[in-house]
């Protein structure tokens, strides 16, 4: 390769690494609502319940906020969080875990009948080593804690998706 080549591949490089870090890229960006889910109810569910938490975590993020009455409402119900056994040892001790959330929701605009009903259906394989156990039980609750923060984003993506339509 002639040195000119080599400085141009170079140079290319740098302008695609460029181009990934500039501001056109992003992973995860705040998400903007239309005026009329700004505003939200939770009903069917304490607002102590963690799912709710990170939902309204999600909202603020995304300009909204999670009020004890609005027009817009979300009622959530049949949420089941836990894990399952995936796979065995040899000695048949569980060797990996699927920890799965689940739950329905529906949306009601304005004081209208249900819009719109969805289900959400989250899990994340779990490999558990009993040598350190402590430290397993801690990355569980990081999991679910994970997967409630994707499902709060999830809808709240359909939120605004349904909105645009």
């Amino acid at each position: 390769m002639t040195r000119f080549g080599r400085n141009c591949f170079i140079v290319a490089i740098i302008l695609l690494l460029q181009a990934c870090s500039g501001n056109s890229f992003y992973l995860r960006k705040n998400l903007d609502l239309p005026k009329t889910s700004k505003q939200i109810q939770i009903t069917n569910l304490s607002y102590d319940n963690e799912l709710v938490k990170a939902f309204e975590l999600a909202l603020e993020e995304a300009g909204g906020q999670l009020l004890k009455e609005a027009e817009t409402q979300i009622k959530i119900s049949n949420v089941r969080e836990g894990k399952r056994v995936v796979s065995y040892t040899s000695e048949r001790k569980a060797r990996e875990y699927l920890v799965f959330l689940k739950f329905d929701y529906e949306v009601s605009f304005d004081g209208k009948e249900k819009t719109y009903k969805k289900r959400i259906n989250l899990d994340r394989s779990f490999i558990y080593d009993a040598n350190f156990a402590l430290g397993k039980a801690e990355e569980e609750k990081e999991i679910q804690q994970d997967l409630r923060q994707d499902a709060a984003r999830l809808m709240i993506l359909r939120l605004q998706y349904t909105e645009k339509k």
